[in-house]
């Protein structure tokens, strides 16, 4: 069987804290680019949580610094942003605000989409 690489989106929808979960779906982002794939990574949810820049990083510094330098697409939800009081002030930079119709765009254009 031949390899195809593949759009491939990281749903991050877990807490930061309190379980691996949420820095797991980080080395996911990550391991995607390792296998040659294409890697977005998108919170939603209590995932957004994990954006904040008020926050220690130490369980995510590393994965975050190595998706960026691959040039991971990282978006985040309008709603789910709305909807927990959270500010684009308030999240680290290089985070694409998507409304709606961007999150639904994100999903169909990704071949495959992994929660966490």
């Amino acid at each position: 069987m031949e390899f195809v690489e593949r759009p491939v989106l990281i749903v991050v929808r877990s807490k930061p804290f309190g379980t691996i979960t949420f820095a797991e779906g980080w080395r996911a982002a990550v391991g995607m680019f390792g296998m040659d794939h294409e890697s977005h990574i998108l919170f939603i949810g209590e995932g957004v949580y994990g954006l904040l820049k008020d926050q220690d990083m130490m369980h995510i510094r590393m994965f975050k610094n190595t998706f960026e330098s691959f040039d991971g697409i990282i978006w985040a939800s309008k709603a789910s942003l709305e909807e927990r009081n959270i500010s684009a002030d308030e999240i680290f930079e290089n985070v694409e605000i998507l409304d709606e119709e961007g999150v639904a765009k994100a999903f169909i254009e990704n071949d495959i989409a992994v929660p966490f």
